[in-house]
Order: C-alpha cells, then sequence, then structure tokens
C-alpha cells in the first residue's frame, strides 16, 4: 500500500484532495490565541563567550568554594597587613617566642590601662631593642587634635594616659602603680596643641593587639609575617605566570604560524630547554648576578621605586624571575604552537592572508584572541607552580632577602625549632597549602569552563 501523500504530485499539491485524503474537516481549524503562540515560542537570550564560561563556571561548586577561599587569602595577604598594629619587621624585646595569643609580661601591664581614658602610649610596647624615650618633644594625636609634650630626661617603663575631657590630658603613669592599680599616682605631664617640625609622634593604643599566630625568637609577630609572606609569594607566582605567558605565547604562536623547518629547529630548541635542570640554573644566576644586582640595586633604589622593591626581595628572587624567563615557558609555547596549527588553518586568517595582513597582525588580531581559553587556563595553573618553586627556594635559603619573608622561608626559619614550637611551621604551610590549593581548583574550573567541547 502506498502512503497517503504518494498520489499527489510535490510540485501540484490540492488542500481539498489532503484534507479529503485524511479526513479532515474545516471545523477541525480554529485560530491559536496569543497565550498558545507565545507557549510555542522558545525565546534563548542571546549571551557572549566569556557570559556563557561564567555561567558553566558558578555551576562548578569545588571551583567556586575555592575562588572564595582564594579571595579569602588575598584579603589576608594584601588588606590584613593594615588591620594590626605590627609589621613584618618590628622585633619587640619583651615579645619573644610567644604562642598563639599569648601575651608577654609587658603587654599584660599595659592591658591594665584599656578603658582607664582614651587612649595610652606605652614605652614597652615599641618596637626594637631600645624602648626609652630620649629627651625631647614629643605628641599623641586624637582625631584632629595634637597632644604635645616635652621630655627632660631619659623616659622608660611608663604608660602615658590620654584623658581628652581631663583638664590635665596626658598623665605619666609608672608600670609598678599601673600594676598596682594607684591610678591617683601620676605625674601630668603639660601639653600644647602645636608640635614642631622636630617633634616625634607616638603611636595612641587603646587596646593591645594579641599575637594570634605568636611571635618569632626575635619577637616579631608571625600573623604579620605571614600576611607579608602570602602577599611576596602571591605576586611572584603572578608576574612570573605573566612572563610565561608573554614569552611562551610568542614563542608558540611564531612556531605554528611559520611551520617547517623555522618550527622545526625552534621546538629543538624548547626540547633542548626541558633538558635543563631549573635548580641548577637558579643557583648559577645566583652566583653570577649577585654582585652585579647589588651594584644596581644601590645605584638606583634612591632614584626608581622598581629597583627599591626588587632590590627588598633580593638577589634571590631577580634570579627566580629570570630562570622563568628563561626555563618555564616551553609549557605555554607547546600549548599556544598546537592551538596555532590547527587556527591557521581556518578561513579567517586565509581572508587575512589574501588582503595582505603581516604575520604579526595575524598573530594578534587572529590566533592569539583565538586561544585565549588555553593563555588563560595556563597561566592560572602556571601561579601555583611559580608560588611552590619560590617557597622550595626560599626553604633552601635562596629566595627573599631577610628581613622580607615568604612562606617558604618561614618555613624553613621554623623547620629548627619544629620540635619546641610547631605552630611556627604549621599557620605559614597551612596558608601555603590553601593558596596553592585554590589556584589547582580554580584553574581546573577556568579549564572546564572555556572549554566549548565540554558545554552544557
Amino acid at each position: 500500500m502506498k502512503a497517503p501523500f504518494a498520489k499527489f504530485s510535490p510540485f501540484q499539491v490540492d488542500p481539498d484532495k489532503i484534507m479529503e485524503t485524511f479526513g479532515i474537516e474545516d471545523g477541525d481549524f480554529s485560530k491559536a490565541s496569543d497565550n498558545e503562540k507565545e507557549s510555542m515560542v522558545e525565546m534563548h537570550k542571546s549571551i557572549s563567550y566569556w557570559k556563557d564560561a561564567w555561567r558553566r563556571f558558578r555551576s562548578n561548586t569545588v571551583s567556586m568554594v575555592a575562588l572564595f577561599v582564594f579571595l579569602v587569602c588575598l584579603f589576608f595577604a594584601f588588606i590584613g597587613p593594615y588591620l594590626i598594629p605590627y609589621n613584618y619587621a618590628d622585633q619587640y624585646r619583651t615579645s619573644q617566642k610567644l604562642g598563639p595569643f599569648e601575651y608577654s609580661e609587658d603587654e599584660q601591664t599595659a592591658r591594665l590601662a584599656e578603658g582607664v581614658g582614651d587612649g595610652f602610649f606605652a614605652t614597652a610596647l615599641r618596637p626594637g631593642s631600645i624602648t626609652a624615650l630620649d629627651p625631647g618633644e614629643y605628641y599623641l594625636k586624637s582625631g584632629r587634635t595634637s597632644y604635645v609634650f616635652t621630655l627632660d630626661t631619659l623616659t622608660e617603663n611608663v604608660i602615658i594616659v590620654l584623658d581628652k575631657n581631663s583638664a590635665e590630658p596626658l598623665k605619666l603613669y609608672t608600670e609598678d602603680a599601673v600594676k598596682k592599680g594607684a591610678w591617683d599616682n601620676y605625674t601630668v605631664l603639660p601639653c600644647t596643641n602645636t608640635p614642631s617640625e622636630n617633634a616625634v609622634r607616638l603611636t595612641l593604643t587603646k587596646k593591645v593587639f594579641p599575637h594570634v599566630f605568636g611571635t618569632d625568637s626575635s619577637g616579631r609577630d608571625l600573623m604579620a609575617r605571614t600576611m607579608y609572606g602570602a602577599r611576596v609569594s602571591i605576586i611572584i607566582g603572578v608576574v612570573a605566570a605573566l612572563i610565561v605567558l608573554v614569552i611562551g605565547s610568542l614563542y608558540g604562536s611564531i612556531s605554528g604560524l611559520a611551520g617547517g623547518p623555522v618550527d622545526f629547529v625552534m621546538m629543538r630548541i624548547v626540547e633542548l630547554i626541558y633538558s635543563i635542570p631549573e635548580v641548577l640554573i637558579v643557583l648559577l644566576l645566583q652566583v653570577v648576578l649577585k654582585d652585579p644586582l647589588q651594584a644596581w640595586f644601590q645605584a638606583h633604589s634612591e632614584t626608581s621605586a622598581f629597583v627599591r622593591a626588587m632590590s627588598d626581595l633580593g638577589a634571590g628572587i631577580v634570579s627566580i624571575f629570570i630562570t622563568f624567563a628563561v626555563l618555564y615557558w616551553v609549557t605555554m609555547a607547546r600549548i599556544i604552537r598546537g592551538q596555532v596549527l590547527m587556527l591557521k588553518k581556518q578561513e579567517y586568517v586565509t581572508a587575512a592572508t589574501a588582503l595582505g595582513a603581516s604575520n604579526g597582525r595575524i598573530i594578534t588580531k587572529h590566533l592569539l584572541p583565538n586561544c585565549i581559553g588555553p593563555l588563560v587556563i595556563t597561566t592560572c595553573l602556571q601561579i601555583p607552580s611559580a608560588i611552590f618553586l619560590e617557597s622550595f627556594l626560599s626553604f633552601l635559603g635562596l629566595g627573599v632577602s631577610a628581613p622580607m619573608a615568604s612562606l617558604g622561608s618561614l618555613c624553613s626559619d621554623a623547620l629548627q625549632t619544629i620540635t619546641l614550637y610547631p605552630y611556627r611551621l604549621v599557620f605559614p604551610a597551612i596558608v601555603l597549602t590553601i593558596i596553592v590549593l585554590t589556584l589547582n581548583l580554580v584553574g581546573d574550573g577556568l579549564r572546564d569552563a572555556l572549554d566549548p567541547r565540554l558545554k552544557k
């Protein structure tokens, strides 16, 4: 039996015959309402590649949690040092070898002055080996008002309390009087409101901030050093990853686009670099570049902020940057070369070539923008690798220069006293682990989100 449509010519269709064949009557038809028409139409909002990638990245719960934790680490490293009164290099003579949330005897005495007035200054809380105040002019500042006073003799082991509502706002107490609670036993410091140019400002304290991570053998706050160490490690990782991104993407794109003998020679160079041990190169660079870098730092540190920053990090970190520029770009180059070998056969590249576009324009305008996914993924995964290498070298004593700290150098310093003070190793090690782990998880999430073949 033939199909019902077989009796009709494809070029001459009669609606009446079709309705008669299928038994369809005029009453079977009715106009669709507006709601029925809208229900049959599926409206899909057009979204860009990056919005679609962000949507897929947000659906990855693990990567989103890792991103949130990494943002917390960034806050800890870059904002945290401004929220605590301690600096990574400040040494407190009476606060050595303290445990987490532990106070020294002088800090316990200073805590007795909390809430007595509008703030206080304790000589025992001054950083450095000499905490006494020399004879001279000093001032405390509360809001916009300055309280200027003069000391005629060397003064130590005292607490100066500010009481703005009193007719005698500055009162000097000895530590023994504070320990005994003798708040009526004080010396009035006559004061004015206009400091001279040579006046020294003293920091007004309202509450003694605890050493959350404890202190080291030199009396330095471990949390402040961990914050600065995390900042240094993250900056080194990002800078090293950017160096790898620039060199690797340009080298790989040139090799892939040129092809032929040029590509062959460039890839043999990559394989040669793969065989070089990076730790050996760092050691050699430090030996060769140490004296020239120190001379460069001394000659230009006063005129250039960049040179001062490099000088603070030390010759070891500069050697690490050079090592990344020399060795670590090869993986990026191979990835980009593979992408370019596929993309250069596309029609838009052929059209650009036919229109006379230069190779540089083809690379920057057509090839690299279409490699943005692999570029972002590889760069994000390179950051934890760079942080781990810097921490490893700093652990060996080849990284940042003292008193600057990184997470690796903190772990190295804590290893000598691990049996007595294990917390000195635990805190920087945990921060380093969290930073590296979260960056790896975020990189994995970006890889899944930016790969169109994994589109959901």
